[in-house]
């Protein structure tokens, strides 16, 4: 008897249909396993005949061929197990269910029968939901938080397979409910918060500035400084992400089987701080074409700490991301692109031995190793970081006799507030935030004067800056425009956004 059974497999963070055909005929008992599966996929087999017999179900008894269409789609992991297993014993005819094919099945099998979870669950659930509403989708029990993050999709979520072929012959009682998703807390997130920071006042404006608008930042000093402390408050001032954000997000980390099944949808926006011995492969991805750590902090912050420390040729392809939002790969399994629209974050010593900018100690570098070490942030990358702060070193005395500062919460409003002007200037765009925009849109909602536009000209030929410097200097004036609630850019706001790129004129380069 032949049967065809719904499943899907990832290729990157996109799901994609596939069908699982099986053929059992008479003959000499065997089992043939086609169209392109990894050595998981093939060695389904022992799994699922194991996991048929613990239910009382005979094995492999008859000449049993399985065909995964595309054939030409590699197929990957053990997701197939359950689809497998429920298409044998429709096909042998152990048990009869009407309408299978309105059911699509993913899950990884024990040998006892029971179901484990697999990963990428929620980009499957997204993509049922947007091309085929009607069809019921069913995943392992610890699987059902991710299923139902999409509340328009019917889910059933059994714990094993005897179980998943009960609710199968009346799935209206076993319909895991939409609401069992929720939307994790900001507070679940444990970051340091601004008030802790005393002094510094230019590095926390120029971190709202970033906030606000989604500028690229490089924090410079020496050690103990405070630049790492920062910048782990920065996540308590992001806003707060939009539905849409947050669906891509955990998305993005289900497929990397990073989804937390106590938190539902991310809230809070990512921020990753990946170590400085990480690979290019590990950056932009590519490994079994599973997403990096740029794609993981889509909608978020990608903070590279001790940045001179990263290899050259991984700091390089981050290029292409930043302009684009979006990571390519070209690998012998295929042609994938990640979403990767995240704001770069960074912070460095001025020189190896870290004082070169410090009043208060000697630096040990001769000039050509302070040359050398500031060589390894490429002219290219550098052009890219919109906002180049110095941070002072600050005796210890001086920061604790001074006063708390204010608290995230506090910089947040205003970061929020600065964010609704954006969104409500450009509601037909996804990206509307000020350092995504394009030359064209910018030009259109700077709304200066002549004498504003004349001042940024001059600025700009004195610092030399390159084209893509000076857009990305006006984007960071429209920002501080708009955390002023301000509908024009004037003279001021250009002044502090041209001091921003003071460290790439005076001594990057």
């Amino acid at each position: 008897m032949f049967q065809r059974i719904r499943s899907a497999a990832l290729r990157g963070i996109e799901a994609i249909p596939v069908e699982i055909e099986v053929d059992s005929t008479s003959g000499l008992p065997g089992f043939s396993l086609v169209g392109l599966p990894d050595n998981a996929v093939r060695e389904a087999r022992e799994r699922v005949i194991s996991a048929m017999r613990s239910c009382g179900f005979y094995g492999c008894s008859t000449r049993m061929t399985v065909n995964m269409s595309p054939a030409d789609l590699r197929k990957e992991g053990a997701a197939f197990d359950l689809g497998l297993a429920i298409g044998m014993l429709a096909a042998t005819e152990q048990i009869r269910i009407a309408n299978l094919e309105n059911f699509l099945f993913l899950g990884e099998l024990s040998l006892d029968a029971k179901l484990r979870p697999v990963h990428g669950i929620l980009a499957v659930a997204a993509n049922l939901a947007r091309y085929a509403p009607q069809t019921t989708l069913v995943v392992p029990y610890e699987n059902r938080e991710e299923a139902v993050c999409v509340e328009t999709l019917k889910v059933i979520a059994p714990k094993t397979l005897e179980e998943c072929l009960n609710g199968l012959q009346e799935p209206e009682r076993v319909y895991c409910s939409g609401h069992e998703c929720h939307l994790a807390s900001a507070t679940q997130n444990k970051t340091a918060d601004f008030s802790q920071v005393y002094g510094m006042a230019a590095v926390k404006r120029a971190l709202e500035i970033s906030a606000a608008g989604a500028h690229n930042f490089l924090l410079v000093g020496s050690p103990g400084a405070g630049k790492t402390l920062c910048a782990r408050c920065l996540p308590g001032i992001l806003p707060a992400m939009r539905r849409n954000e947050s669906l891509e997000s955990t998305i993005i980390h289900s497929c990397a089987g990073m989804f937390d099944s106590c938190s539902g949808l991310m809230k809070s926006r990512p921020f990753r701080s990946p170590h400085h011995t990480a690979t290019v492969a590990s950056l932009v991805g590519g490994m079994k074409l599973r997403p990096g750590e740029a794609s993981l902090a889509h909608n978020g912050v990608l903070f590279l700490d001790e940045l001179p420390e990263f290899q050259r040729a991984a700091l390089e392809c981050l290029r292409q991301p930043l302009e684009e939002g979006v990571v390519r790969l070209n690998r012998a399994l295929g042609n994938i692109s990640f979403p990767a629209s995240f704001v770069l974050g960074a912070a460095m010593n001025p020189c190896p031995c870290g004082y070169a900018m410090d009043n208060r100690r000697d630096c040990r570098c001769a000039p050509e190793t302070i040359k050398r070490y500031r060589s390894k942030v490429s002219g290219p990358l550098l052009d890219r970081i919109d906002l180049q702060v110095s941070v002072p070193s600050v005796p210890i005395d001086e920061s604790r006799a001074g006063e708390a500062g204010e608290s995230s919460a506090e910089i947040q409003k205003r970061v929020e507030a600065a964010c609704e002007i954006q969104e409500n200037r450009l509601k037909d765009r996804k990206n509307f935030r000020n350092g995504h925009l394009d030359g064209k849109t910018l030009k259109d909602i700077l709304l200066w004067d002549r004498e504003a536009e004349n001042f940024a000209l001059k600025a700009a030929e004195k610092w030399r800056m390159s084209h893509r410097g000076y857009d990305r200097m006006l984007k960071v004036a429209r920002t501080i425009a708009d955390l002023r609630q301000s509908d024009k850019v004037e003279r001021p706001d250009l002044a502090e956004a041209i001091q921003y790129r003071a460290l790439e004129a005076t001594w990057m380069n």
